[in-house]
């Protein structure tokens, strides 16, 4: 009896490397404040993983392996900008990077719950939801656009944001 090969191990990264992009880039977001140097230090993680991909052993923890490249990479930021006014201590940058993988399971279970909610609402609440939110967005501009008074609009999104945090609640309340 022939057994069939296993799955291609490059592939199997490839599968694991898209499944964690988006969890990877808030890992270096929460350690990161500048979204642009985020964003940076996002594309040389991906640039050393894809290096380094045949160093990663399969059957263990693909994001912790590849959150602790952007650990490095995190700290290599950090020497080459030592010179600005704002730089964080190797020590503070293991202890938030340890905070965040400890808190990451809860936050995406909270950033999944708030997803489904978020597709639960009618689509005039989720379109006011993306406009509001969408960059660089002034509330006072999207209510002059669409014939409402700006308080309107602040109290419509304080309804739709209490219904989001009441549906991420009961949402976990039931998974636990």
């Amino acid at each position: 009896m022939v057994s069939e090969p296993g799955p291609d191990p490059l592939e199997r990264c490839l599968e694991l490397f898209e499944l964690h992009q988006k969890r990877l880039s808030l890992y270096i977001r929460a350690l990161v404040p500048d979204p642009a140097e985020a964003e940076e230090i996002l594309h040389e993680t991906n640039i050393v993983v894809w290096k380094k991909v045949d160093e990663f052993r399969p059957g263990t923890d693909f994001f912790l392996w590849i959150s602790r490249i952007a650990h490095f990479q995190i700290l290599e930021q950090r020497r080459r900008r030592a010179k600005s006014r704002i730089s964080f201590s190797p020590e503070l940058i293991d202890q938030l990077t340890q905070s965040t993988l400890e808190a990451e399971p809860e936050l995406e279970r909270r950033r999944a719950a708030l997803e489904n909610c978020r597709r639960k609402l009618a689509a005039s609440d989720r379109d006011l939801l993306e406009a509001c939110y969408a960059p660089l967005a002034r509330v006072e501009d999207i209510a002059s656009r669409s014939g409402r008074a700006a308080t309107s609009l602040y109290r419509s999104l304080r309804r739709i944001r209490q219904m989001l945090l009441d549906c991420v609640e009961r949402t976990l309340s039931m998974e636990s």
